[in-house]
């Protein structure tokens, strides 16, 4: 079984102090995407609700939960098997009630039906051993509590690394058949364009992002059933 390396955003990467305008302006939208999900799925707040992120790199995203979302830190649990992106996030954050865990996503040894929300971003294309990917979907799943949600974030389409493999709903559809999609949004335009293209400004790179013709990611949510078959 070969091991993984997912490529980290330059938001959640430890050596990278200020990511690129073009990212921020598209990671300020996801965010955006995110809320309009939560609070079309009638989970915002998140309040108590338990909250695991998969591959997390650091606690950046478990930290925006708490924030801008209303999650509970000490409800929070994040794991990865390099630990850091981690400490280097802990360093500027030693006030945090999030939890680390330093596994594999297909290691995790939470008890079954752990958490209300389980989320990967990135992750799952960076795991493109099959055995292994439907591995770290098998140990997502386990803990992810029926009537709660597994929401991926993730690319489908990634021609300039060669090291992933895209996620499409398709790809979500095998890796979790019992899960009903209860939400997809095509987001984020094509990176190295976005870049090139900066000089527009925030407005007119989000007008972009909404036609969804040059768009590279997906976020998608699924539901596990309330009576497991």
């Amino acid at each position: 079984m070969q091991e993984y390396t997912p490529a980290l955003p330059g938001h959640l990467h430890p050596a990278i102090t200020k990511p690129h305008a073009a990212d921020e302006i598209m990671f300020e939208s996801r965010l955006q995407e995110y809320e309009r999900m939560f609070g079309a799925l009638g989970v915002l707040p998140l309040g108590t609700r338990d909250l695991f992120d998969a591959g997390c790199a650091n606690g950046k995203f478990l930290q925006i939960c708490s924030r801008r979302w209303g999650a509970t830190e000490a409800r929070s649990i994040g794991s990865d098997y390099r630990r850091e992106a981690w400490d280097a996030w802990h360093a500027a954050n030693p006030e945090t009630q999030i939890t680390f865990v330093q596994r594999r996503s297909d290691e995790i040894d939470f008890a079954p039906q752990s958490f209300d929300i389980v989320h990967q971003s990135m992750l799952m294309s960076s795991v493109i051993d099959p055995f292994l990917r439907r591995a770290t979907a098998a140990a997502m799943w386990r803990v992810l509590r029926p009537g709660g949600l597994l929401v991926s974030y993730d690319f489908w389409l990634n021609p300039t690394n060669a090291a992933t493999s895209g996620i499409r709903l398709s790809t979500l559809r095998e890796l979790f058949p019992e899960g009903k999609v209860v939400y997809k949004r095509s987001l984020t335009l094509a990176p190295p364009l976005c870049r090139r293209l900066v000089r527009l400004g925030g407005p007119a790179l989000r007008m972009l992002e909404s036609l969804r013709l040059l768009n590279t990611h997906l976020l998608i949510a699924l539901e596990k059933p309330r009576q497991v078959s």
